[in-house]
């Protein structure tokens, strides 16, 4: 088994931009920042690209516009609907009367990869009110804080632009 030594361990421009990357991740979540943290770091950030180095390994030739433009889509509508919800949220929470009606419900997705599964799932854990529970297979276990919500969730505008990213 070779740790590859040649392009992407020492010697590769992509490998020196993820490792600097990685440590200066590093460096910002360290309390403080010696000698040994940044060794540390520095060890850290090889073995955590070796581990993935299969997912660094891209294309940008082969690498379809189209997805760029779902992929900024999809940040952008989170974004706006985990400040929707924070709204809503608060607007139930500060109400003199909690007028909550929780609810769990089974969500069967159409997504067939497994991160599109897993972002679906953290994306609807991170809009407020919403929370996924388990995700097994294609079936997503999810607990609503208002009825109103389990809409939005069976109508899902992220998992329609995952579904895209897919094709």
């Amino acid at each position: 088994m070779q740790l590859y030594m040649g392009e992407y361990l020492f010697g590769g421009l992509t490998m020196k931009k993820y490792l600097l990357s990685f440590l200066v991740f590093w460096i910002f979540l360290a309390e403080k920042l010696n000698l040994e943290v940044f060794i540390l770091g520095f060890v850290v950030s090889i073995i955590v690209f070796i581990l993935n180095k299969d997912s660094f390994s891209f294309n940008l030739k082969k690498f379809d516009t189209e997805k760029i433009k779902n992929m900024l889509k999809y940040l952008t509508l989170l974004i706006k609907e985990i400040i929707t919800a924070n709204f809503l949220v608060a607007k139930v929470v500060l109400s003199p009367k909690m007028d909550i009606s929780p609810e769990m419900i089974v969500y069967e997705t159409k997504l067939k990869s497994d991160i599109n599964k897993a972002i679906l799932a953290n994306s609807i854990t991170l809009t407020p009110g919403t929370l996924t529970v388990t995700l097994k297979d294609n079936k997503l276990r999810v607990h609503c804080l208002k009825k109103e919500y389990i809409e939005d969730v069976i109508d899902s505008k992220f998992e329609k632009i995952l579904l895209k990213m897919e094709r």
